[in-house]
């Protein structure tokens, strides 16, 4: 575990005012051809004495894009520093130098690593904190709120998780990878195919990367032409027979019991339209009726909308008082 310093230029403007009140460390949780793939730790400088509850996060970007600890929602920092609760995010394989299957691999892996290291890592490092990872919240948006939902609906983890905490979702890949002429009347704005990219792109881009190259982080707004390019070429994911799991709206079949979940998505999303998250919901509700459930719908903003929302936002109220509701257990 090395120090780290989280560039003030990959945040938004209120995480920028709250990150001298934290640490970061970086630490590899898995080799891949011998790379490492990162998670990193952020903790509040002012820690209470006893178990800290954990918060992990998981980072969007279309699955092609993203680093771990880049665009730290302001309000998650705040929840951290109110509860002396320590995050911790992580890197993942993306596409489209690896399978979608490679990054749920890199999660479960990271999952394992959170069960069995990650207290005896912290407990024994000059920070000596006791990490209470039983004590969980789990957040992510967009391509992170799908990890986030597949981590309790693929049983990802035998931790108890106190509440799931989904941004706007890719969650419902069937729609999200048809092109608006294929839907008919359920067509909805999709920008993913605002813009025609040809899947010689994607080739282009590959054949300049050397094989066994391993890709777990990407600057955020450089690859999205990748995205375009593989779903307009249909080959941004296969989820067809035995690999159905790898959408959200067939691993809820098989899920096992869910936690309290807060769900949340705009509905102006231009990238993620609001009604593949509603059609999930249902299906969630049909399923399992008695999970406690959140959904709030925003009546304006774009894809990332809460980018730099503070807990003091009004929108937010009920959310996290929902989700304050759950985590942390103050018996742990």
């Amino acid at each position: 575990m090395e120090p780290f310093t989280i560039d003030p230029e990959r945040q938004w403007e209120n995480s920028v005012k709250l990150l001298p009140r934290f640490d970061t460390y970086r630490i590899a949780y898995k080799y891949v051809n011998s790379q490492p793939i990162h998670a990193f730790i952020v903790v509040p400088k002012q820690l209470p004495n006893g178990p800290r509850p954990l918060l992990v996060r998981f980072h969007g970007g279309g699955w092609t894009e993203g680093t771990a600890e880049s665009s730290l929602r302001p309000f998650f920092l705040e929840l951290a520093l109110k509860h002396g609760a320590v995050i911790i995010t992580p890197d993942y394989r993306l596409r489209p130098e690896h399978d979608m299957a490679d990054g749920i691999d890199d999660v479960r892996s990271f999952w394992k690593w959170i069960e069995q290291e990650v207290q005896r890592i912290l407990q024994n490092s000059p920070l000596a904190i006791n990490l209470d990872v039983r004590n969980l919240l789990i957040g992510g948006e967009s391509a992170g709120g799908y990890h986030t939902a597949q981590t309790a609906l693929l049983g990802m983890t035998t931790l108890p998780i106190k509440v799931l905490f989904v941004q706007y979702p890719g969650i419902d890949l069937d729609s999200m990878l048809q092109a608006p002429d294929k839907l008919g009347d359920k067509a909805e704005q999709n920008a993913l195919f605002d813009e025609e990219v040809p899947f010689s792109v994607v080739e282009e881009h590959l054949a300049s990367v050397a094989p066994g190259t391993v890709c777990a982080r990407a600057k955020f707004g450089t690859r999205m032409h990748l995205m375009r390019s593989l779903v307009q070429a249909g080959k941004f994911c296969d989820f067809s027979g035995d690999r159905a799991w790898i959408s959200p709206v067939n691993s809820l079949d098989m899920a096992p019991k869910l936690p309290p979940i807060l769900l949340y998505h705009s509905k102006e999303d231009e990238a993620l339209p609001w009604q593949q998250t509603d059609a999930w919901v249902k299906k969630l509700q049909a399923l399992q009726p008695d999970v406690p459930l959140h959904l709030a719908y925003a009546e304006t903003g774009d894809h990332v909308f809460d980018k730099n929302y503070s807990m003091a936002e009004p929108w937010l109220q009920e959310p996290l008082e929902f989700v304050q509701k759950y985590w942390p257990a103050r018996d742990g």
